[in-house]
């Protein structure tokens, strides 16, 4: 990677944006239900647009949306990424990745080349009951974090991991979430991809999303922003906390 080629945060938003407007495209064109999510949700509210220092995007889908969503997804621009092994290049495990392939990236570790992406995320119907919940959402939780260390070679990682393979993890995981007791449930959570209990939010608020306005774009959202916003980042989520990313991202040659 050349430095001069490395993209400014503007420039990777103004790709990011592209890309979500893409996949509300065609998310309404196949009726779709998603809402944008996390730090995009948060920036849509405390700042009509990115947060100025975020470098990424995310969405939310229904477990069977989501499943449809990776089976039929076409674009002329962008690529889907979902459930592949990669040597030793970071994998998304479980959720999916539309990602700009003219860009690639490397993080603090030397992982990842997806260039600009957009991560899309399930979400999984859990319990009501709080304790079964947590149990549920634990195992999860327990594999996606397998799944992680299994990609990296630190001896913390070893010990996590190293006695199962990649793609046994990665079939434990699609045997919890596809052979889910619960989908009866009025609850589902942010769970596959996630490092946290507190999203659990009502199922229901699926059936009549609203719209919010992010940069120059109408993009679909849970209608109730703010108990969304506050189970996630407490109830001060307006005041700033300045983070990154700590990842690179710049243009690829032509001839990559």
């Amino acid at each position: 990677m050349n430095d001069h080629s490395e993209l400014t945060i503007k420039e990777k938003q103004s790709i990011i944006l592209e890309i979500m407007k893409d996949i509300d495209r065609f998310c309404r064109t196949n009726g779709i239900p998603y809402t944008i999510s996390s730090g995009t949700l948060l920036g849509a509210v405390r700042h009509g647009g990115f947060i100025p220092w975020d470098d990424d995007a995310d969405m939310f889908m229904l477990r069977d949306d989501f499943e449809r969503f990776i089976k039929i997804y076409k674009s002329d621009r962008y690529k889907l990424v979902f459930n592949f092994e990669g040597g030793d290049k970071s994998s998304p495990s479980g959720i999916a990745k539309i990602a700009d392939v003219s860009t690639g990236s490397k993080d603090s570790t030397g992982q990842l080349d997806y260039g600009v992406w957009v991560d899309v995320f399930p979400l999984e119907s859990v319990p009501e009951d709080p304790d079964e919940c947590h149990k549920f959402m634990h195992k999860i939780l327990r594999v996606n974090n397998r799944l992680y260390h299994r990609r990296k070679h630190d001896l913390l990682s070893i010990i996590k991991s190293y006695h199962h393979s990649y793609a046994w993890w990665l079939k434990r995981l699609n045997e919890i979430v596809h052979n889910n007791p619960y989908t009866d449930s009025p609850l589902v959570a942010h769970a596959v991809g996630s490092s946290n209990y507190r999203t659990v939010i009502p199922k229901k608020w699926f059936d009549n999303l609203g719209e919010i306005r992010f940069e120059d774009y109408d993009f679909m959202a849970f209608r109730d922003t703010d108990s969304y916003l506050t189970k996630v980042y407490g109830p001060d989520y307006m005041t700033p906390k300045k983070w990154n990313h700590d990842v690179k991202v710049y243009r690829k040659d032509v001839n990559e």
